[in-house]
């Protein structure tokens, strides 16, 4: 028989990971405690629109992922996103202005002033950080490298609308780490591009294209994909509560009657988000009480989504784009706005639009706590003054996640020592998921070869 290993949680981490487990030749059996696989990749349709309750899109950058998506043949169900949504908007003046995409756009473009471009243009010239010991927060890198308007207006509406995250807070090395690469290789994040730009063109390895891409039924296609692929049982509404250690190996406690109550597991793969291991009981197994609770404690922040639908008439904006931020200096009630529909067509009925408008966050976690018709009113009231919404929406639906995204806040490099400290003291248990990886789905994704191997190699040894 071979080894049998148990997958706690089954969105987009557990679901692949299980995946290239059973690759390798094992037995996987998945506990997830909601009803539904996937997390909060679910889509739906109402009234004609096609409404996504957690991420939008996934962003296919590695031979890896591509290769993943054909073997669950679903080349055939992706809809790539329209080229004008390369086109991102960011407000400023209360008006959403262009990012620029090309040195003469960047030249005439309204969103910094001329200091502030010639500041930027300045980069290579300032020194590298002489603290390298001192986990830099990301507000204090990009002010120090690129000044204040390059991180009031291009890098904290990014970090608001992609991680709903306070740059004040957050750490250059673990929320970008790819940033402080680049300064510590060369010493200037242009030249270090520049340097990793040439790299790349002359490499030889095969690199998949690069695609902003969804499914015709939504993102949800993935994961329901990533369940139906697998030959091991996944038990649905069966929340773990609990984990005993014995001589034969591991057995996952539940409260719930159905499931493999008895049976032993060879290893564990965790991907319960850190919260949820607060409340577990541990039975003839000790994990450390410092690193435990430093895991439990990881913040996370709210997110209510709206999605919006309007009579394209009845928005003045051409809608021409991803979508928009929204900086915290415009002291506006939301974090910014997806054009669903501009990038995937088929997301409204005809001669409508879909708007998916993100509230709270970090910046603003309250906002996203308000009832329901106080929140459509500041996210109608911000369209108004943005996009030149100027109806009623006639399609409304609400999305809410009370603990939507890690932070990765400064001091996170203790969070994943503490990861390491109980996989060392609980031999067979891992860990995975958006706190040890990353919060991009490509990213989740790639790691999942990489625990693949990390059990595959224990089994090996013991």
């Amino acid at each position: 028989m071979s080894k049998h290993i148990a997958i706690l949680g089954a969105g987009i981490s557990g679901l692949s990971i299980a995946y290239a487990l059973e690759k390798a030749g094992l037995r996987v059996t998945l506990f997830e405690a909601r009803e539904h696989v996937g997390g909060p990749l679910r889509s739906s349709e109402r009234e004609g629109f096609v409404v996504e309750h957690g991420p939008h899109t996934l962003l296919q950058r590695s031979a890896g992922v591509a290769a993943l998506l054909s073997e669950l043949g679903l080349d055939d169900q992706i809809v790539d996103a329209f080229e004008s949504a390369s086109r991102r908007y960011v407000v400023r003046y209360g008006r959403a202005l262009a990012l620029p995409s090309s040195p003469a756009e960047f030249l005439k473009s309204e969103l910094l002033s001329p200091a502030a471009k010639l500041r930027l243009l300045g980069e290579p010239f300032v020194s590298r950080f002489d603290r390298p010991h001192i986990d830099e927060t990301l507000a204090g890198f990009v002010r120090r490298r690129l000044g204040p308007e390059a991180l009031d207006y291009l890098l904290d509406p990014f970090v608001g609308g992609t991680y709903a995250g306070d740059p004040h807070q957050m750490s250059a090395r673990h929320t970008f780490p790819v940033l402080k690469e680049l300064e510590d290789e060369a010493g200037s994040l242009l030249l270090g591009g520049v340097r990793r730009q040439l790299r790349t063109t002359r490499s030889e390895t095969p690199r998949a294209p690069k695609r902003l891409l969804s499914f015709s039924g939504g993102l949800q296609t993935l994961t329901d994909a990533l369940a139906a692929a697998l030959e091991g049982p996944i038990h649905l509404g069966h929340p773990v509560t609990g984990l005993r250690r014995t001589a034969a190996g591991w057995q996952v406690l539940s409260d719930t009657s159905s499931g493999p109550a008895d049976a032993a597991f060879d290893a564990l793969v965790s991907t319960l988000p850190p919260y949820a291991l607060a409340d577990l009981r541990w039975e003839h197994a000790s994990p450390p009480p410092a690193p435990l609770q430093r895991v439990v404690d990881v913040p996370f922040a709210p997110i209510t989504l709206v999605a919006t639908g309007f009579k394209r008439p009845d928005v003045a904006h051409p809608l021409d784009g991803f979508g928009v931020l929204n900086p915290r200096v415009e002291e506006l009630h939301t974090l910014g706005t997806l054009f669903t529909s501009s990038m995937f067509p088929q997301r409204a009925p005809r001669g409508s639009v879909n708007l998916t408008t993100f509230v709270g966050g970090a910046r603003q976690p309250a906002l996203a706590r308000l009832d329901d018709q106080a929140v459509v009113e500041l996210v109608k009231l911000d369209l108004r003054r943005i996009l030149g919404v100027r109806a009623e929406p006639h399609f409304v639906h609400i999305s809410r996640w009370e603990k939507a995204i890690p932070q990765f806040e400064v001091g996170h490099q203790l969070v994943l020592n503490a990861y390491d400290t109980l996989e060392d003291a609980l031999p067979g248990l891992f860990f995975a998921g958006n706190t040890r990886d990353t919060v991009a789905l490509p990213a989740l994704l790639d790691a999942r070869e990489h625990h693949a191997r990390r059990v595959t190699d224990f089994l090996n040894l013991t």
